[in-house]
């Protein structure tokens, strides 16, 4: 019988195949190389539930499977993309690598595949922000190796050598990472911080932050999709993993100020933005830093629904993000701009990605029922538990919660004048709509809806919160009215780009 610690590999493999056989022939069969392609991030998620439904571990298999969520709504819109932006310059076989080396990061059950396969998702990210070879990309992505990559990287050689000097060399790579923890516990409280901060600036969290616009908004769409909606997560892994070695209150102390700091910065940085991929990236600062409070908050006060908050909220931004960023991406191609100014009139011509923008904006400022209203409610909600250890901290984390929703509203209504805020529509005549990339980021979007009460029951089996009808029926409910609003707002777009506006109204 096969030990436990190949099945990553074998399904990684098979993966890897169907990504290498689906590129090669690409161009003499399209259609085959996309249902090869398909067929990767499908056995990913297959094997994603697979490992959600084992006994400890849910919090690797969550991660795994927004991977090859994410992975699975991406490999299409990428062969759409590269047509209209990069022809000839197999972008794809790029992303495909980037997507299958996040999720083995995911699946890693011990430490040499955890730290190999970081190393290179590391490596393949930079080749992603340098595909358009310039000299801008060429700077994002050596500050993006300076800044993030060289100070992960020596987190994870600190985490390396503080275990090998327990176990050895040769059994510290074998260490399964369920064990990670309690091998860490007992160092110098400043290795634990050495470890945490250089772990979450692979989150853009404070003081390692500063790598993350540019690197985000100059990669291609769907690279910025996988940086920005999961490979930010490894840092929120990783950092998850450390998290109960960590013993001293003044490192959890030093963490929630860094990323207090950062959600109130990406925020601001978000509002004042005018190419909408920066809005986009800002706003990953603001959301990854409120999730290293919610995880940071959890270690320090051992309330478990910050724990909850924390993996809900990763899954929510990893889908509303990702989305978003392919939603630029076609705005990139329909337009030939990124500049806000020169938006404000796509909802006449493009309906479908006024769709996507408007269901991941809604599940970005948090709004019911969508995916993003349940990881902030329950960030909220651990927040205020935290006032029965500390009153102090649970209003100062709570103040910082609210100015970042605050600011979420204010950058998601910018980026939605898109669409909506044109005063001149002169240029609508001169456009071609239709992508191919439009069915792809819609499929995501649509997500931010039907995954909330699938996420609330996995959620509520765990015991972490109540799986109680009081819940169920009233978010069941708002479930079904959104999707009729839904189906009635896509009506009525499709049907006001066709008609003249008269009246004071706008004309074409």
């Amino acid at each position: 019988m096969m030990d436990r610690w190949l099945y990553p590999y074998v399904i990684a493999f098979v993966s890897f195949l169907l990504y290498v056989v689906g590129n090669v022939v690409k161009t003499r069969h399209p259609r085959a190389s996309l249902i090869l392609r398909y067929g990767s991030p499908t056995v990913m998620l297959l094997y994603s539930v697979v490992i959600i439904s084992q006994p400890l571990s849910l919090v690797r298999g969550l991660f795994a499977l927004l991977a090859s969520i994410v992975a699975l709504f991406v490999t299409p819109y990428t062969a759409r993309y590269e047509h209209h932006k990069y022809p000839g310059r197999n972008l794809t076989i790029l992303i495909d690598l980037f997507a299958l080396s996040i999720y083995l990061v995911f699946i890693s059950e011990n430490l040499v595949g955890f730290v190999m396969f970081w190393l290179f998702a590391e490596i393949v990210g930079f080749f992603a922000i340098v595909f358009e070879v310039e000299r801008r990309t060429l700077i994002a992505g050596l500050r993006y190796l300076l800044v993030s990559m060289v100070p992960a990287d020596v987190a994870l050689l600190t985490i390396l050598g503080s275990t090998a000097i327990r176990l050895g060399f040769a059994e510290a790579f074998q260490l399964p990472l369920n064990e990670l923890s309690t091998n860490l516990l007992g160092i110098n409280p400043v290795l634990h911080l050495i470890v945490a901060v250089g772990l979450l600036a692979k989150a853009a969290v404070a003081p390692f932050h500063f790598w993350l616009p540019d690197a985000h908004s100059l990669a291609p769409a769907p690279a910025s999709a996988i940086l920005s909606g999961v490979m930010v997560k490894m840092g929120i892994y990783g950092f998850y993993l450390v998290l109960p070695a960590i013993e001293s209150a003044y490192v959890y102390q030093a963490l929630l100020v860094l990323a207090s700091l950062t959600v109130i910065y990406g925020g601001l940085q978000a509002l004042i933005q005018a190419d909408i991929k920066r809005i986009l990236a800002y706003s990953t600062i603001e959301n990854t830093s409120l999730i290293a409070i919610a995880l940071a908050s959890y270690g320090a006060y051992k309330i478990d629904l910050l724990l909850t908050a924390a993996l809900v909220y990763s899954v929510a931004h990893g889908i509303f993000k990702a989305t978003l960023f392919m939603n630029s991406g076609t705005v990139e191609i329909i337009t030939h701009t990124r500049d806000l100014s020169k938006l404000g009139y796509l909802a006449k011509v493009a309906s479908k990605p006024t769709m996507t923008a408007l269901l991941s904006i809604l599940s970005l400022i948090g709004t019911p029922p969508t995916l993003g209203f349940l990881g902030k409610i329950l960030l909220l909600a651990g927040l205020v538990s935290v006032y029965q250890v500390s009153a102090t901290a649970s209003a100062l984390l709570l103040v910082v919660a609210a100015l970042g929703a605050a600011l979420a509203v204010a950058y998601g209504l910018r980026y939605i004048t898109v669409y909506w805020g044109a005063t001149s529509t002169s240029k609508l005549k001169e456009l071609n709509p239709s992508t191919g990339t439009e069915a792809s980021e819609l499929g995501l979007s649509i997500l931010n809806i039907v995954l909330t009460i699938p996420i609330y029951v996995v959620v509520a089996i765990t015991g972490v919160i109540s799986l109680d009808l009081i819940y169920v029926v009233p978010i069941s409910l708002a479930t079904a009215m959104m999707s009729v609003l839904i189906f009635y707002t896509y009506s009525y777009i499709k049907r006001s780009a066709r008609e003249e506006s008269w009246l004071g109204g706008m004309l074409p």
